[in-house]
């Protein structure tokens, strides 16, 4: 294996020999003359299925007519199989990722530029929202296209509301009162204990970011108080927004009780259940997906419930967290113009709107087609669809050692999530250990470069 593959080895820490040895390998039984176009892709189930029709249509038809076969592959752990095949020569000439690898692939020189080639091959990239190429570039250069885009908002439980005395048409309207909210929603029980006595549990939360409880995204935080966690040098976690943020979450904690939540917590049920916190009524306010309704609908159908754009820290504001599922074209691909061709079909409007409504997610173009609203499963879509538009929406830092900031400020949540009067010092120090990993990387990255030569 060449000295790049190595290096990417020892950053991902996976024996790369091995997975360049024993990669996927589909089987397929192409027409005779057919160029064969490997697709990787990490949907697997009613996700994949969706996707493998697609794949089929094209076949069927466009691909008929230009002399191309798509194999579409299912991949576990696509994000580093997919960056070892590249560096060592025998990447998918499609891969999909997640949306915050691409600055790492194309910071390391994995992946190929987008525009040009996809312009000519009559993609509309005009019609896309900004958010999403915007997602899709690194330091200027498109090098990923959206498949599944999503935005998440709040949901809340609007017969919870009414038991608090709070008017299930009027969530909160900034983050102090989303706070307020929260802590009327937070219901406690006294239960008697197996030795005699007496003990106090919370029965019910407001909310809580925990990722025990569906809390997915514990980085997002400060971006709502109108920070941003990368000024494309350094990564800006302890900032006025940041400080801003912690004590925000800090405050509600001490107003529920730490111990008292963290107990709350550890009783939390199987996501994709009756027993996922907000389904069973046991959390009020979530932020959460799209995807949430498919749940609802198929475990509590009954829920009365509403969406609405999460808040902010001032009403004029609406800070809103967009992500997608990207397309990419790894840079040593084998058929990049075969590949451009089956991405042009896939990014055809009623073709891709065909599989973000599958996959319950939100349509990238700026005017989604009535079709695509008439038929999708979630009957608040459009809430998602609008945030994605908001002046003010994000996503994912664009920086290339994003995975182990992210892990540091799960670390950060946690630490102020048990003790709250940590706040301020656990920011410091995932501060210092951020820089720290920036630094780490840099320093790896220029040895790469002079590896290179």
């Amino acid at each position: 294996m060449n000295i790049r593959g190595t290096i990417l080895a020892l950053v991902l820490g996976v024996p790369a020999g091995g997975l360049l040895l024993f990669g996927p390998r589909g089987q397929y039984d192409a027409p005779p003359g057919r160029t064969v176009v490997r697709y990787w892709e990490k949907w697997t189930g009613a996700e994949g299925a969706v996707m493998h029709r697609l794949v089929e249509r094209f076949n069927r038809t466009v691909g008929a007519e230009r002399n191309i076969w798509v194999e579409y592959i299912a991949v576990s752990n696509i994000e580093q199989r997919t960056l070892i095949a590249t560096a060592g020569g025998d990447p998918p000439d499609v891969a999909g990722l997640y949306d915050y690898i691409v600055p790492q692939y194309a910071d390391q020189g994995a992946l190929r530029p987008l525009e040009e080639e996809a312009r000519a091959a009559g993609i509309a990239l005009d019609a896309l929202r900004p958010i999403w190429l915007e997602i899709g570039r690194y330091r200027g250069t498109l090098y990923a296209l959206p498949s599944t885009p999503y935005t998440i908002a709040l949901y809340y439980n609007r017969t919870l509301f009414r038991a608090a005395g709070l008017d299930p048409d009027r969530p909160p309207a900034t983050l102090a009162e989303f706070n307020e909210y929260a802590r009327r929603l937070t219901r406690t029980e006294t239960y008697t204990l197996p030795g005699g006595g007496t003990g106090t549990r919370i029965v019910q939360a407001g909310f809580t970011p925990s990722t025990a409880m569906l809390g997915w995204w514990p980085w997002v935080w400060p971006c709502f108080f109108d920070g941003r966690l990368w000024d494309g040098q350094r990564c800006t976690l302890d900032t006025p927004a940041g400080r801003a943020a912690m004590h925000w979450l800090a405050d509600l904690r001490r107003a529920q009780g730490p111990e008292l939540m963290l107990s709350f917590e550890g009783t939390a049920g199987a996501i994709e259940s009756a027993q996922n916190p907000f389904l069973a009524g046991q959390i009020a306010l979530l932020f959460q997906g799209p995807w949430l309704s498919n749940w609802i609908a198929k475990y509590a159908p009954d829920l009365d419930y509403a969406v609405a754009p999460f808040p902010s820290v001032t009403v004029e504001r609406r800070n809103a967290f967009a992500s997608t599922d990207v397309f990419v074209i790894p840079s040593s691909a084998r058929h990049p113009r075969e590949a451009m061709t089956f991405l042009a079909f896939v990014l055809q409007q009623d073709v891709l709107e065909e599989l973000c409504r599958e996959h319950n997610k939100i349509s990238p173009f700026r005017t989604p087609s009535p079709d695509f609203y008439a038929r999708h499963p979630n009957p608040h879509i459009r809430v998602f669809d609008a945030l994605a538009a908001s002046p003010h929406v994000f996503g994912y830092p664009s920086m290339p050692m994003w995975l182990r900031v992210m892990d540091e400020s799960k670390q950060l949540l946690n630490i102020v999530l048990r003790d709250p009067g940590q706040a301020d010092a656990a920011l410091e120090a995932a501060q210092r250990k951020a820089d720290a990993i920036v630094r780490d990387y840099e320093a790896m990255a220029a040895q790469r470069r002079g590896a290179g030569r």
